[in-house]
């Protein structure tokens, strides 16, 4: 049976190898490039369908969820990061983890000199098949009315960022203007969140357990950016926007538990 591996767990196995490799490996260009290729491959809406409460939202029967567990694996419900290892401490990466997580960083290093302008289309070639995998084999189990509700799930989902997604701009006819604004909203968000979650010992590969203190603190920086996102569009917009995205929904993501281990 085929199992396909959701771009964001290849990422993460990148993320862990550099961790436990020579920092050197990424200069600025790459950094660059991996900054620019994470929003894109997140929004894929095959990254939640793991997700029990998005399961329950979609009414999913036992048999698709079986399905969608064997099928795509890494989802966030699934526990994206529960088994690539922590910085050199805990499991340790397998041979297939280490060998995809290369393969992702030959990928990046081939992107390092693409013009800024250019470069959400070359990620999009690139990682072609890291994109459109995972939806084909969801496509697949799911009904039409569950697709078309997991993309509306899917599109609402990032904060302020969500406005940014190419789909969302095209769709809202987001101005230079107005993405010029949103890009700050959300830059100085990100700029809060990095501090709070390395002030609270989340790491520099970001994916480290936070405090509850601090997660409600980047929950609250969250909703007040996005309701200065809002504030950006304008009426017809915000209409448009209840359309395409149907009734609210919070994605929850749940942290896996690990066994204990004897002492």
């Amino acid at each position: 049976m085929r199992r396909i591996l959701l771009a964001t767990a290849l990422f993460a196995a990148m993320t862990a190898l550099s961790m436990q490799s020579s920092a050197q490996q990424f200069d600025p260009e790459m950094i660059k490039v991996f900054k620019a290729a994470m929003p894109v491959l997140m929004n894929n809406p095959a990254l939640i369908v793991n997700n029990k409460g998005v399961q329950k939202e979609l009414k999913m029967d036992e048999d698709q969820i079986k399905a969608c567990s064997e099928k795509v694996v890494g989802g966030f419900g699934g526990g994206l990061f529960g088994g690539f290892g922590k910085g050199g401490k805990g499991k340790e990466l397998t041979d297939e983890q280490k060998e995809k997580g290369m393969k992702m960083l030959e990928k990046i290093g081939t992107l390092k000199d693409v013009p800024e302008d250019k470069l959400e289309e070359k990620i999009r070639e690139v990682f072609k098949e890291e994109l459109e995998g995972p939806m084909k084999e969801v496509e697949k189990i799911l009904k039409p009315e569950q697709m078309t509700r997991l993309k509306q799930i899917s599109r609402q989902q990032g904060g302020p960022a969500a406005y940014l997604k190419s789909e969302n701009v095209a769709d809202l006819k987001i101005t230079d203007e107005q993405k010029k604004k949103l890009k700050e909203i959300n830059d100085e968000l990100q700029k809060d969140v990095q501090e709070l979650r390395a002030g609270a010992g989340g790491g520099k590969g970001g994916f480290g357990p936070l405090p509850p203190e601090t997660r409600e603190k980047i929950t609250a920086l969250t909703k007040e950016a996005t309701e200065k996102a809002v504030d950006v569009l304008t009426a017809e917009q915000k209409s448009k926007w209840k359309t395409l995205i149907g009734e609210p929904f919070t994605v929850t993501f749940e942290r896996p538990t690990r066994p204990k281990k004897d002492d």
